[in-house]
């Protein structure tokens, strides 16, 4: 499988950042001089010092959170974490890690890591039905506590919707002529016309798309705790039919 072009844009654009970004912390090490007494005199001892310790941590920070989908066990990425300990402390850390970027990016951009990025798209999506449910569970019924679970289980729709549009050949645009985000039901038509599914579908689309909107509009009393838990079921068939 291959990335959609603006998702694949924002995960290199990341690595350039932070890969810019690095080198700057890495130019603002500074040798420093300690001289301590022994026995025989005294020893004369160099180390490096950052500048900005607040730019350093933000930066260490950043990169941990880039790099986090791609940490597994038994990885030497994992192993190099693991050693570092205080993550970019040091300016030979800063310089791995500025390589361990560059790496990373040039395997991305030559389509080898694609797999691995949809899969932690998928387990988000994943994450955020589960929340849903979550929500849904612990309400009571009578409540309006199923209205969150709509708005979650809507958000993983209209990014389901956003993902097929960018894998269309060519991609369907997800703004309009205005350059604002198209809302579930334009991006539901166009996906229609392009005969990702068929009229069936979509009007099955365009009923959960209309509880996602009455929720968001804060009109509760025009659907049901069941309607929710059938647009719930719904989304995730739909998610395992058309991006798995």
């Amino acid at each position: 499988m291959t990335l959609p072009k603006r998702l694949l844009a924002q995960y290199l654009g990341r690595f350039d950042e932070l890969i810019t970004e690095g080198e700057t912390v890495f130019q603002l090490f500074l040798e420093k001089t300690l001289r301590t007494p022994s026995g025989m005199g005294s020893v004369i001892e160099t180390f490096w010092v950052c500048q900005d310790e607040a730019r350093l941590n933000k930066w260490e920070t950043q990169l941990l959170t880039l790099l986090q989908p791609f940490i597994h066990e038994g990885t030497k990425l994992k192993e190099q974490v693991d050693q570092m300990g205080y993550l970019g402390k040091g300016r030979d850390e800063v310089r791995t890690f500025v390589g361990v970027l560059r790496g990373l990016r040039e395997d991305l951009d030559r389509g080898f890591l694609d797999d691995l990025l949809l899969r932690v798209e998928a387990e988000v999506a994943a994450d955020y039905m589960g929340q849903a449910e979550g929500l849904l569970n612990e309400g009571q019924p009578g409540k309006f506590d199923h209205v969150p679970a709509a708005v979650l289980t809507g958000a993983v729709l209209e990014k389901a919707l956003r993902k097929l549009c960018d894998d269309q050949q060519p991609p369907i645009p997800t703004v309009d002529a205005k350059g604002d985000p198209k809302t579930l039901n334009p991006l539901i038509d166009d996906l229609k016309k392009a005969n990702v599914f068929n009229e069936l579908k979509a009007k099955q689309l365009r009923a959960w798309a209309d509880i996602r909107n009455k929720a968001a509009h804060g009109e509760f009393d025009q659907f049901k705790r069941t309607d929710v838990e059938q647009m719930m079921g719904g989304v995730k068939n739909f998610l395992a039919d058309y991006l798995c």
